[in-house]
């Protein structure tokens, strides 16, 4: 990771819009020219993010994703800030809408067609061997050219095989946890979608 003084940082987000923050500062920002910076903070010296920081981490599974060929944020730089630390990625989002965001809008109709390759599209992460642990419709993103890909990809891992049975589950389980995504089909969409999913 290549360092970035302040100064550099200061000119990078001026003008930038704060897109999420929490108690200890700002965590994400949509700067003047369309990409953004996501800051992560170290929540430990003894956690393991001391060795793979989560910047390194986000960009790590963006090339992973990109060689599966599954759409996703492409990464400009990783960098670290000393005071206060925290490390840095720079990417380009991936052009798009969340599913989660369409399906608020969407006639019972328009959720089906929304919908329909989604235990298709999860099959192929889990023959890729993706086990997304923050697996939700705010984090699955449709492109303008109709391809379901993925966002927020920093709590991920890639393996070099298909996922086994019980990592599988555990990603449905994620996916299922989000009461308010599912509320929003209808009954006929959501047993649908489950379906889907069963049988893939």
């Amino acid at each position: 990771m290549r360092l970035l003084t302040q100064e550099t940082f200061d000119g990078m987000r001026h003008g930038a819009q704060v897109i999420e923050e929490d108690y200890y500062g700002e965590k994400v920002l949509l700067l003047e020219d369309g990409t953004y910076l996501k800051l992560f903070r170290r929540k430990s010296w003894l956690s393991k993010t001391a060795f793979f920081p989560p910047a390194k981490r986000f960009a790590a599974n963006a090339r992973e994703l990109a060689r599966r060929n599954i759409p996703c944020p492409k990464v400009i730089a990783v960098y670290r800030l000393e005071s206060p630390y925290r490390s840095v990625v720079h990417y380009r989002p991936l052009l798009g809408s969340t599913l989660r965001n369409l399906l608020d809008a969407a006639e019972e109709n328009q959720q089906h067609e929304l919908l329909s390759g989604l235990g298709t599209f999860i099959e192929q992460l889990h023959q890729g061997g993706v086990y997304f642990r923050s697996l939700h419709f705010g984090n699955i993103v449709i492109t303008p050219e109709g391809r379901l890909g993925l966002i927020d990809i920093s709590d991920m891992r890639c393996l070099n095989r298909p996922l086994p049975v019980g990592m599988r589950r555990r990603n449905y389980e994620h996916l299922m946890r989000y009461s308010e995504d599912l509320e929003k089909l209808s009954d006929a969409v959501r047993v649908s979608v489950c379906q889907d999913i069963i049988r893939n």
